[in-house]
């Protein structure tokens, strides 16, 4: 089961999700297993970096999707958003008090990216809001983007693939809207959003 964890760096102590109380060795042992630029990266990232980096991927989970998490902070003066009670996994009840393993995993899937690129955090979404590319009369539709938006997560797939079934209500398929029918309305798959309206 995941944790919160405290790393030190200089003389301060900071709050990080991992799967142990040695955070450092546990992303050493998920890249171990994993090819990417991300995981080399790690190999290669002092360990002084490789702290540095898994505290800026928590609190970059924290801060994009914090508030998408199902349930409530065990304890709302936490470091953290995790542990929580009440939360659910795609229906299923997570333990109360506890921090699902995947919230470690998407930490240390981030902390690599960070270790690439340290600006990454400071991105904005990158998903495509094309809706239809035609080649008859150049048509181009989009939906509305959510880019800069409150619907903008600026987390990763791989990232959101970890997190997405702890989200509040059926937000399961959150980054993989699906349009549907010929009409200029486009329909996604969770209630918990808006539609958005296509342009021709």
């Amino acid at each position: 089961m995941g944790t919160v964890s405290t790393v030190t760096i200089g003389t301060d102590t900071y709050y990080v999700y991992a799967l142990t109380a040695d955070p450092e060795a546990d992303g050493t042992t998920w890249h171990g297993g994993r090819l990417g630029t991300g995981s080399t990266a790690w190999a290669a990232a002092t360990s002084d970096n490789k702290l540095k980096s898994l505290v800026t991927a928590t609190d970059w989970i924290d801060r994009a999707v914090g508030s998408m998490f199902s349930g409530e902070q065990t304890v709302s003066s936490q470091q953290r958003e995790w542990p929580r009670d009440g939360a659910t996994c795609d229906g299923t009840a997570v333990t109360d008090g506890t921090t699902p393993d995947e919230i470690a995993y998407a930490t240390f899937f981030l902390a690599g990216q960070l270790l690439v690129d340290a600006e990454t955090a400071s991105g904005t979404g990158t998903g495509s809001n094309i809706k239809q590319v035609a080649a008859g009369s150049a048509n181009i539709s989009f939906f509305s983007s959510t880019t800069n938006t409150s619907e903008d997560t600026r987390l990763p797939i791989v990232a959101m693939d970890y997190l997405k079934c702890f989200f509040s209500g059926n937000t399961s398929s959150i980054a993989a809207g699906v349009a549907s029918g010929v009409s200029s309305a486009s329909s996604f798959a969770a209630d918990d959003f808006k539609r958005s309206e296509g342009f021709a």
